[in-house]
């Protein structure tokens, strides 16, 4: 059976077409947002179909070797109908098909059109977490009185040997060179999808409007970040690096960015902790003030 959806690789170009059919949907995912699908198009091939006014997306996930699809962008009102495109697809592929960051308006309509040929399910790991800008940016409160304390402490340790800079046309590459050194004293291999969506962030930063911040002590850098705009109220913090057990550094580049950067937004996209104990931890340790909620799931032809 030929598809009626004629896939192609998500380019730069793209964006003002494909963020036609992103801004409709609302919430909290980061993936639903044309620079996510870009940054990581090295990692998860990235592709998208037009058909009948809506965008379809289909990725590749790196650890199971194996296509998944995002639910339909566009008017609510005929989504039924485009679901019905996607069991095509399903036909053509043993009658089974993945879905991953389903919101939960698109998980209800997707039920009661695929009835029990669906079964999507709260996927804790792939959870966005999401903060107030102000309690990041304030850090006050019993709950962050411990980082309050780490940033004090650098302050205190680092005074006058530190200091912020935003992301610009002379210090760009040395946040990728910093990437570099940092997945060095890790496992280059496993970060490799991740180096490349850092450069693709920074070699796109005008068409996307990347925001970024680093720290320099004594001149070298010692932690990192880049973001991009979700929304007029949600800004996503994509990447994020710190060296190892610089006491503070951590605590140093979330609040100088967000102090700098993000005062105009409501909500910070923190992103999800992908099921790693120690970054769900970090994560955590910041109190968010919600976790954006994301469904995944398989439609199969035959009961699931």
């Amino acid at each position: 059976m030929p598809s009626r959806l004629n896939f192609k690789n998500v380019e730069l170009g793209d964006r003002d077409l494909l963020d036609k059919y992103l801004k409709k949907e609302s919430g909290f995912i980061g993936e639903h947002n044309f620079a996510d699908l870009y940054m990581w198009a090295y990692e998860y091939k990235s592709m998208y179909a037009l058909y009948n006014g809506y965008l379809y997306i289909k990725m590749t996930s790196p650890e199971k070797g194996a296509d998944f699809y995002l639910m339909p962008f566009g008017d609510r009102s005929g989504f039924c109908e485009t679901l019905k495109v996607l069991i095509d697809e399903g036909k053509r592929t043993d009658g089974k098909l993945y879905f991953c960051f389903v919101s939960r308006w698109q998980k209800e309509i997707a039920e009661m059109v695929f009835k029990d040929n669906i079964n999507l399910v709260l996927s804790r790991d792939f959870a966005d977490y999401i903060y107030l800008s102000e309690k990041l940016i304030e850090l006050k409160g019993k709950k962050l009185h411990g980082k309050k304390n780490h940033l004090n402490r650098f302050m205190k340790d680092n005074e006058g040997r530190w200091n912020y800079e935003d992301l610009d046309d002379f210090n760009a590459e040395e946040f990728y060179a910093f990437q570099l050194k940092w997945v060095s004293l890790h496992n280059p291999k496993e970060f490799e999808g991740e180096t490349a969506a850092v450069k693709a962030l920074l070699e796109a930063r005008r068409e996307l409007g990347v925001k970024g911040g680093l720290i320099r002590l004594e001149g070298k850098v010692i932690a990192m970040t880049l973001g991009t705009e979700f929304n007029s109220e949600v800004f996503v913090v994509n990447i994020e690096k710190a060296l190892p057990n610089m006491n503070g550094a951590y605590q140093i580049i979330n609040n100088e960015f967000a102090k700098r950067n993000l005062k105009g937004y409501k909500y910070i996209n923190r992103e999800e902790d992908m099921g790693l104990e120690g970054l769900r931890q970090a994560k955590m340790s910041y109190a968010p003030e919600f976790l954006g909620e994301a469904y995944e799931g398989y439609y199969c032809d035959k009961i699931c």
